[in-house]
Order: C-alpha cells, then structure tokens, then sequence
C-alpha cells in the first residue's frame, strides 16, 4: 500500500461559487424578512405562545425530578447481600 502524499483535486474557482452562493442566500433571506407577510407569519398566537410556555415548563418540571432522581440514586446506592 502506497502511503505518504496524496494529490490535492482543489479547483481555485471554489471559493468564488462558495461567497456567489452565500451571497445569493443572504439577499434571499433579506428580502424574505423585508416582506410583511413573513413578519405577519412570524407573530404567535396568545394561545400558541402559552402552549410553548406550557411545554417548556412540564420540560423544565420534569428534567428537575429526573435530575434529582438521578442523583440520589448515584448519591446513596442500595448495597445488597
């Protein structure tokens, strides 16, 4: 098996297409977020906004009783004859 050197296929035109690309998906967002309908889009709902609060909270609830959980089982282990 050969080892040691490999050749490099790079083409110098790439990063010329990688900032044409970036720079294409930057005006498109621009002009997306410029647009009133996607700030329209973007707006929540008071109903919608407290169902997202109400998962984060039950997220954060239950996190807290598996971390606690978690650590006093680690604390105080069960030794068994």
């Amino acid at each position: 098996p050969r080892c040691g050197r490999g050749t490099a296929s790079a083409k110098p035109q790439m990063p010329q297409r990688v900032e044409k690309v970036a720079a294409g998906v930057t005006a498109a967002a621009g002009a997306m977020l410029a647009s009133p309908l996607y700030a329209e889009a973007a707006s929540l709902s008071p109903s919608l906004k407290n169902l997202i609060g109400s998962v984060i909270a039950g997220a954060t609830v239950f996190g807290g009783i598996f971390g606690a959980v978690y650590f006093v089982s680690n604390f105080d282990p069960v030794s068994r004859k």
